[in-house]
């Protein structure tokens, strides 16, 4: 168990330098569901699951048997997080932005997640690469990498979960990214008449 490995690694280094009853609490422990092959939804509800389990069932580990208290990272994503880690540490929400669950949990007693409730979205419309733009187009480059300064791409990155997509919609998903952290600014789907609006869902 990995937890259990970690945990008991520094209760070991506490009880070597002298601290053996040091009161220990687990600020932050999850799962990514994107931004790398392993993050996934799939994996983090495995792990936060049985995290979850742990817990109730009040296990501790072989150095301590009383479980200690720990506190699940994270409620939502954080798009703004720095990724100097790797692409995945913005998407550690076991919701999203939104407050839509990624995934179910079994909170016990026949409980479980519930989605946020009267959050009031802005109207169906994305940017996307202009069917007339190019992938040539001298301007491309430079118009995604500004859009990825100042949006969340991560998940275009290798082994997540958009790292599939042809260059025309990876293009499209940089822009729209941009598009909507601007709040739908007409402005903010121009990039030297690269992109377009549309009222047709383009995933």
């Amino acid at each position: 168990n990995v937890f259990e490995a970690n945990y008991d690694t520094l209760i070991s280094a506490l009880e070597k330098n002298g601290f053996p009853n040091m009161r220990v609490i687990v600020g932050e422990v999850g799962w990514p569901t994107d931004g790398d092959p392993n993050a996934n939804p799939k994996n983090a509800q495995k792990f936060s699951q049985g995290l979850i389990n742990r817990i109730f069932q009040g296990k501790g580990t072989p150095k301590r048997p009383t479980p200690p208290d720990i506190y699940i990272f994270s409620l939502i994503d954080e798009d703004a997080k720095s990724i100097d880690p790797g692409r995945f540490e913005r998407h550690w929400g076991i919701f999203y932005f939104d407050g839509v669950v990624k995934y179910q949990l079994d909170m016990g007693n026949n409980r479980s997640l519930i989605p946020a409730k009267g959050v009031k979205y802005y109207p169906r419309r994305w940017c996307v690469m202009s069917p007339q733009a190019l992938p040539t187009d001298p301007n491309l480059d430079n118009g995604v990498s500004y859009a990825c300064q100042h949006a969340d791409c991560t998940s275009l990155g290798y082994g997540s979960s958009c790292g599939f997509l042809d260059a025309r919609a990876n293009v499209s998903y940089a822009l729209n990214m941009y598009y909507q952290t601007m709040n739908q600014s007409a402005g903010a789907c121009s990039f030297n008449n690269l992109g377009t609006i549309t009222t047709t869902d383009p995933s």
